[in-house]
């Protein structure tokens, strides 16, 4: 049984997080299919419907997120969502090809790809997972709502500068480049 101070706080904080990802990806969906290509597991064709597919999830799983009747769905979905990340990751990770662009917040050259990803994108799947237990039914107070937007608010700061100080240099592109040729060869 969860308490409910720590329900809404997961719930928050992930509702910020892909609500946040989906507008980066709004603001650059010209740019959003080329990053699903780049990813090279679904065939080209698909990329445009990936790619939609992938910005409609991340904005109703936050929706969900918001509404504490659709939370569960919306925990098992956000949960869904970073796990396929994971493994998208992870996969280019094994193909060598690190300078792939994440596609985190839309389309940032150069941040590419880590194996940090894959362990903050299944670690975060398992808070997501947590709200589909029940709650203890408690009602929170108006000082604790307030003390989990706050929780919310702090994490939302440092999100990024995790992100910043686990961040490997990018390889250069003739890496990259060597590194799908060899997977390609070894097809």
């Amino acid at each position: 049984m969860l308490d409910p101070l720590p329900q809404l706080t997961i719930a928050l904080s992930l509702a910020a997080l892909l609500a946040a990802s989906a507008a980066h990806k709004m603001r650059a969906w010209g740019e959003l299919p080329q990053v699903v290509r780049n990813y090279r597991l679904v065939p080209d064709a698909l990329a445009v419907a990936v790619a939609g597919t992938v910005l409609c999830a991340e904005a109703l799983a936050a929706a969900a997120l918001l509404l504490p009747p659709a939370r569960p769905a919306g925990g098992a979905a956000a949960a869904a969502l970073l796990v396929t990340y994971a493994v998208a990751i992870g996969i280019n990770l094994r193909r060598g090809r690190t300078s792939v662009d994440c596609g985190c917040f839309g389309s940032r050259p150069g941040q590419g790809i880590a194996a940090w990803m894959v362990w903050r994108n299944l670690l975060i799947a398992v808070l997501a997972l947590g709200l589909l237990l029940p709650t203890s039914g408690r009602a929170l107070t108006a000082a604790e709502q307030t003390m989990a937007v706050v929780w919310v608010v702090t994490l939302a700061f440092l999100y990024p500068v995790l992100a910043i100080v686990l961040r490997s240099p990018s390889p250069a592109f003739e890496q990259n480049d060597r590194a799908a040729e060899r997977a390609r060869a070894g097809r």
